[in-house]
């Protein structure tokens, strides 16, 4: 009952004192608002990464033409063969799927009056089973119609919003770069990667058909799709093959790969990399933040005590102890830090949809977010207000009630 009785005392001083309590709780909502946005982005990027990862595959690699620093900037440099592919499916028995790839970039693409840019990819039959990724309608092209290299294509649902809008696209013929095209299939949506680039954006045709009658040239491929079987030490095989593929490309031990092999530990390390720049930034934000919080809370409790003082005299004239005013401002203290952290959770929520619709950002917001949020606005305040209340336990209450 005495400490229901404090808790009720603090909440009318509370009330009582709204000045305070506003400059409190802006201070403490700010502070925490950062800190939500760090542990959602946090947990974002590792929820963003399992699901790439599974999507991608667990044992699942693709290897890309060209040096590292290229991947970043999009340049398609052509170090790859389809002899190289031929070569690792011969030398690793482990490898379940092989598969090449080739990229158009900024393909025009059109369908009547409507026109759109897409990606252009040649890909092999086994496209489904090496990404496991599904059409929702139609069907993808046959073997004998890569071996024919005939012009059909599957694309992606952004294309077929963008062509097609309410029409069924299947059987329909589009134009690519000016050369008629069968659409055979529409694949699922699938959506956008954490750089914001639209996987749904692209056309995928028969990668003879795109070496041989659009690239004309019949040996270079931009990357190769490889799955493993289940069990394999896919970072043993990733190390096994690069050395294998330097010895192909007669590489010297000075010399720079020229391709670059992304496996699941890559996308971990580049989202790991990619949320610290932002949990650095926001971390030095949410620190100052909470800092001014405790100090402007520390500050206000203190002439708080001032101003109280014939009241806390008064209290400890009727028989209240050094312990009950002490919990009473540690309690003022919780009640507004408490409030501060659930306004900082919901502006760190807003704050989120910002940085999701305008970064494309991958914000994952769970229980941990909001109880992290709640036990460091705790802190600070308990923190801040334990010299006022300290201060004010030990007034004397004849001098209290004489001021």
């Amino acid at each position: 009952m005495k400490i229901f009785r404090l808790f009720f005392e603090s909440l009318l001083a509370v009330k009582a004192y709204k000045l305070r309590t506003f400059f409190s709780v802006i201070g403490i909502a700010l502070g925490i608002a950062s800190l939500s946005i760090i542990v959602a982005s946090v947990e974002g990027a590792f929820h963003r990464a399992y699901q790439i990862i599974d999507v991608f595959g667990p044992e699942s690699i693709i290897i890309f033409g060209g040096k590292e620093e290229n991947k970043g900037v999009r340049v398609r440099v052509k170090t790859l063969t389809i002899y190289d592919l031929q070569a690792l499916k011969k030398a690793f028995p482990e490898i379940k799927l092989i598969m090449p790839v080739l990229f158009i970039d900024d393909m025009p693409v059109r369908y009547k009056k409507n026109a759109t840019k897409t990606t252009g990819y040649g890909v092999s039959t086994e496209f489904e089973e090496a990404w496991s990724w599904y059409l929702k309608e139609g069907r993808f092209f046959t073997e004998e119609e890569q071996k024919e290299k005939k012009y059909v294509c599957v694309i992606g649902t952004y294309v077929e919003k963008e062509l097609f809008e309410k029409e069924n696209p299947v059987g329909k013929v589009i134009f690519i770069n000016k050369i008629p095209c069968k659409v055979l299939g529409v694949l699922e949506e699938r959506g956008t990667t954490p750089t914001g680039r639209n996987l749904d954006n692209r056309v995928l045709m028969p990668y003879t058909t795109v070496m041989y009658k659009i690239n004309h040239d019949p040996i270079y491929i931009n990357a190769i799709r490889i799955k493993f079987y289940k069990g394999v030490d896919v970072n043993t095989l990733v190390e096994e093959i690069r050395q294998f593929l330097r010895e192909r490309h007669h590489l010297k031990e000075d010399e720079e790969d020229d391709f670059f092999i992304l496996s699941p530990k890559e996308i971990i390390r580049f989202l790991v990399t990619l949320t610290g720049s932002l949990v650095l930034f926001l971390g030095l934000s949410s620190a100052i933040s909470l800092t001014v919080g405790g100090f402007v809370l520390a500050n206000l409790f203190l002439l708080s005590v001032n101003e109280r003082k014939q009241e806390i005299g008064i209290r400890r004239a009727l028989g209240a102890k050094k312990r009950d005013i002490l919990a009473q401002f540690l309690y003022e203290a919780v009640i507004i830090t408490t409030i501060g952290a659930v306004l900082g959770f919901i502006l760190g929520l807003v704050g989120s949809k910002l940085l999701t619709s305008i970064a494309q950002f991958p914000v994952y917001f769970s229980y941990k977010a909001f109880v992290i949020s709640l036990i460091v606005s705790v802190f600070v305040g308990i923190v801040s207000v334990l010299n006022p209340a300290l201060k004010a336990s030990n007034l004397n209450p004849i001098e209290a009630i004489r001021s």
